[in-house]
């Protein structure tokens, strides 16, 4: 028996016309994807405030000085996703030694949930990473079913996109990068004709 097919790790990019507000324009990083179902982030969300204010607010990490000002600590944070988004995540690219609760996505990017990661890596001050408010799942056959009524284009992982990319601009990049067009070619409202 062959092993049943997986997405992951892949970008799903939300397709122009989905009609759901939680994933409108976006870009998801799926990291899990098998016969229990998928997991994975939007990586464009919108933004939940600035990184630094957040944890600085949130007394989810203690630290014997102030947060830096610049870097990952000066970016937005963002939703991650419509679940559990009181739930925190940090993307970031892979170094030789995991996190806590390292989930590779790839062979360059990790993302993790854990709590003593996220305060390793404001103690170290050194790590470049994104915050990421909450998760998207999908349950057993739901992301194939969505995927075959065409509200998700998967397109290969590019964690250069993903990760250096303008954030608010990603979803119409990724289209240009996987279709070679911009997305507003599908939203055409003029009718055909046969």
């Amino acid at each position: 028996m062959s092993p049943p097919r997986t997405l992951a790790p892949c970008l799903l990019l939300a397709a122009p016309r989905l009609g759901d507000p939680n994933f409108d324009h976006t870009v998801v990083l799926l990291a899990r994807h098998d016969e229990k179902g998928a997991l994975g982030w939007i990586v464009n969300g919108q933004s939940v405030g600035r990184v630094g204010e957040l944890l600085r607010s949130s007394n989810l990490v203690t630290t014997d000085g102030p947060l830096p000002d610049a870097g990952p600590f000066a970016r937005d944070a963002r939703r991650g996703g419509p679940v559990q988004t009181h739930t925190g995540w940090l993307l970031y690219r892979r170094e030789p030694e995991a996190l806590a609760g390292e989930i590779d996505v790839g062979p360059t990017l990790g993302v993790t949930g854990d709590l003593d990661a996220l305060a390793a890596v404001v103690r170290a001050g050194t790590r470049d990473f994104r915050l990421l408010l909450g998760y998207a799942g999908w349950s057993p056959s739901q992301l194939e079913e969505e995927i075959a009524e065409g509200a998700w284009l998967p397109a290969d992982l590019d964690a250069d996109l993903v990760f250096d990319g303008d954030t608010d601009s990603l979803w119409k990049s990724a289209y240009r990068q996987v279709a070679g067009i911009d997305p507003g070619a599908f939203t055409s409202t003029r009718g055909g004709s046969a």
